[in-house]
């Protein structure tokens, strides 16, 4: 097991350090300039414009510019926002507070419906439940994540005023008041993943079913419900945790429309915000940040992985 994890480690840091590279040259390509912003967007004194570049370092060749961001990187310092002043990487970890609850959230309720629902059809393949479940997942995964949260909004907000449709309470301040600024966006969230996992639950669990040791089970007298939970579900679950990994770390990096749409104060918006003023030291360090969430939550499902299916720990 040791030599499966330290394995999955080592062939994490190659994939680490080209997405670093990725990121330092999609950034630097894009249009604008972050010295020209920082004086206001209009100014003619060229002689001012080339000393806020050289304060940026943005005057250094870009092969320069990333050895020295990659310096800064590896001895914990991501740089200060151009826009703000503030270090990024306080900037990232308040953001990601914010982010990491709504995800965290919508996953865990996706789970807990789906897994139950994905079993459900399954058993009853072929019968009205069965073909409810999947007509309902068919239709929320014709709808985009962003148009049922304006619905939502429309709905619950707007309409019946049940929910607040605008603003953001932490829940370490108020916890009643911050699920409820909550619910909406993570309801949106969770819709999406649900539909998903429902429909890979349900694929595995049939092919679990046809296997042999199912029809042992039950010809042994085993309950229906022990044989689901006790020989379905772990072997069914298996591939759709695969799945939760990558939906997982998608909607970390993702939640930037979610955050959009109920104006979330998470690490989403601040990747949109510092896009628009061209922050390079906020966008580097927040597309770094979410790689590196993504390569760990990769690595931390892999692990899982093994855990369900001990053949894994053998490749």
């Amino acid at each position: 097991m040791l030599t499966f994890v330290l394995k999955r480690v080592l062939m994490s840091i190659p994939t680490f350090a080209i997405v670093a590279v990725i990121i330092f040259a999609l950034v630097r390509a894009l249009p604008g300039d972050p010295a020209l912003m920082m004086l206001g967007g209009n100014i003619d004194d060229e002689a001012t414009l080339e000393q806020m570049r050289a304060q940026l370092g943005l005057d250094q060749p870009v092969p320069v510019q990333f050895l020295a961001w990659l310096r800064e990187v590896f001895s914990g310092n991501l740089g200060t926002s151009i826009m703000t002043g503030q270090e990024v990487s306080s900037l990232l970890v308040q953001r990601f507070s914010v982010t990491a609850t709504v995800v965290l959230l919508a996953m865990t309720t996706a789970l807990l419906v789906s897994v139950p629902l994905g079993l459900l059809a399954a058993h009853r393949h072929n019968s009205r439940t069965d073909y409810a479940i999947v007509l309902l997942t068919i239709l929320k995964l014709s709808m985009p994540s962003f148009w049922v949260g304006l619905m939502l909004l429309v709905l619950f907000g707007a309409i019946l005023g049940w929910l607040p449709t605008v603003g953001f309470v932490s829940v370490s301040d108020d916890l009643g008041r911050g699920m409820m600024y909550l619910i909406l966006p993570v309801t949106s969230l969770a819709l999406s993943e649900i539909a998903v996992l429902t429909r890979m639950m349900r694929a595995g669990s049939l092919e679990v079913m046809g296997k042999d040791y199912i029809t042992h089970a039950r010809a042994k007298g085993l309950p229906e419900r022990k044989v689901l939970w006790r020989h379905v579900f772990p072997n069914a679950f298996a591939p759709t945790l695969t799945m939760v990994g990558i939906m997982l770390a998608g909607l970390l990096a993702g939640a930037a429309v979610t955050e959009t749409v109920f104006t979330l104060p998470g690490l989403g918006k601040l990747l949109v915000d510092s896009i628009y003023a061209r922050d390079y030291p906020v966008l580097q360090g927040a597309l770094l940040f979410i790689a590196a969430i993504y390569v760990m939550t990769n690595l931390a499902i892999d692990l899982a992985y093994s855990v369900f299916d001990p053949k894994v720990r053998l490749t």
